[in-house]
């Protein structure tokens, strides 16, 4: 891919405007808030059912003086179609809400939303002007939470929804922001939501295993095994690893799955691969020799580390046969189990995530969540697609030049389900190497 993408050439013209303004999604839609203060307000979203999330600590900015209001920012909400702070009355605003799981039943959910909030955040305050409002809303991770933000954001003027983060919430956020020809940038990896206006800006599994198996293919592999879970993330990476191979020309030879993620349920089918692997091995003509070449692990941490080792066990040599993973193999825990090392796996460059991973621990003092990034460059994204009239914003969405942004280059279609850049990673003594790199951009926070 040559020249710039839309990501790069927009860069130097979008002006931010660093205010986070915090709604409550609740049924009836009501909330408090306080009045700006001096330069950026951070006023985060209260919990329906929690204690507020506290308030980022104060950081320098590049941003304007901002006088004190005589109302509150959320009584301008309900008062105007489009919120437009005092300070900001006469300029080309861009509006974008970030819908999140604030006040969720899984405290894993609420640190997931606290973190993607704060990159959001980050990614408004990481700029040297002002023309962007977000607005973060609480969905409840539900389904209903999720139509009532929407509401929310709407009735606020949005050009751009981000988020939710689950397939349910997706599913309320989208059918009504489609009415209103909002686009909606989703966090959910289910791609049966995806498409008619809603974007998933996240890493399914299918996107990971294509890239793969079309790297594998291309170094002449042509038989495939599979074994791996009968869990929902197996059956995926199932299908879309008979679909890849198929598309390759090349032939599954051999499928196992099991029902857990502890050792003892993946001995047999591990045995069987292997003697599915022999029995083709032995076979008295060299011509019809045709056992698998390429196995696919698709598991991490502790039921990886006993998964792989099973096929050596029973003589499945990784000299022999190429291992192949997924992006849950890109963690250190796994990195030097002996069976793994020389698979091969499709994820992101690690590089701009490092170098955002780096600002936002100077920032807020921890490190991101996983889906941290995720928020970061949909707040980028976003921006682009709003910068223009509102019946061209799905056009610019679907641009084929992509985004390039902290997790590398995404692209869309109509379909809505991301078509991502991925890097092809080896591991090699212990180490993670690149020997196939991600599509070129100018990577990392800008």
């Amino acid at each position: 891919m040559t020249g710039k993408t839309r990501f790069e050439q927009s860069s130097t013209k979008l002006k931010w405007l660093t205010l986070t303004v915090a709604i409550v999604a609740v049924s009836a839609c009501t909330t408090t808030t306080t009045p700006p203060q001096q330069g950026p307000v951070v006023n985060r979203p209260v919990p329906q059912t929690q204690q507020p999330i506290p308030q980022a600590p104060k950081t320098e900015t590049k941003a304007p003086e901002i006088k004190q209001p005589e109302t509150t920012v959320v009584e301008q909400v309900m008062r105007r179609d489009g919120l437009t702070p005092p300070h900001m009355a006469g300029r080309d605003i861009k509006r974008m809400a970030i819908l999140l799981p604030f006040s969720s039943g899984s405290s894993r959910l609420r640190a997931e939303a606290a973190s993607m909030l704060k990159a959001a955040e980050l990614a408004v305050f990481n700029r040297d002007d002002a023309d962007v409002v977000l607005i973060a809303l609480d969905t409840g991770g539900t389904e209903t939470g999720a139509a009532s933000a929407t509401d929310a954001a709407l009735k606020s003027g949005v050009d751009v929804i981000l988020g939710p983060v689950l397939s349910r919430s997706v599913s309320g956020a989208s059918r009504k922001a489609r009415k209103n020809d909002v686009p909606v940038i989703a966090f959910s990896t289910d791609q049966t939501v995806a498409g008619n206006g809603t974007y998933l800006l996240s890493f399914p599994p299918e996107a990971e295993v294509k890239r793969i198996v079309d790297y594998a293919a291309s170094t002449g592999v042509q038989r495939f095994a599979y074994i791996g879970p009968q869990s929902e993330y197996g059956r995926r990476v199932m299908s879309a690893y008979t679909a890849s191979v198929r598309e390759n020309a090349g032939e599954l030879r051999a499928s196992e799955t099991y029902d857990g993620n502890d050792i003892s349920v993946m001995q047999g089918p591990a045995r069987n691969l292997a003697n599915a692997y022999r029995a083709h091995e032995k076979t008295t003509q060299p011509t019809d020799r045709q056992h698998f070449e390429a196995v696919i692990l698709p598991e991490g941490g502790v039921p990886l580390r006993s998964l792989a080792p099973l096929l050596p066990y029973y003589d499945i040599d990784p000299e022999k046969v190429q291992f192949l993973g997924t992006s849950l193999w890109h963690k250190e825990e796994v990195v030097r189990e002996p069976a793994i090392n020389g698979g091969i796996f499709a994820g992101p460059d690690q590089d701009a995530r490092q170098r955002f991973a780096a600002l936002y621990d100077q920032q807020f003092a921890e490190d991101p969540s996983r889906l941290a990034s995720l928020a970061y460059d949909a707040v980028k994204i976003g921006a682009v697609i709003a910068d223009g009239p509102a019946k061209t914003r799905r056009q610019r969405a679907e641009d084929p030049t992509g985004f390039f942004g902290v997790d590398g280059l995404v692209r869309w279609a109509y379909d809505g389900r991301p078509d991502r850049g991925l890097a092809v990673y080896q591991i090699q003594n212990g180490r993670f190497v690149i020997i196939d790199p991600a599509p070129s951009g100018t990577p990392g926070p800008t």
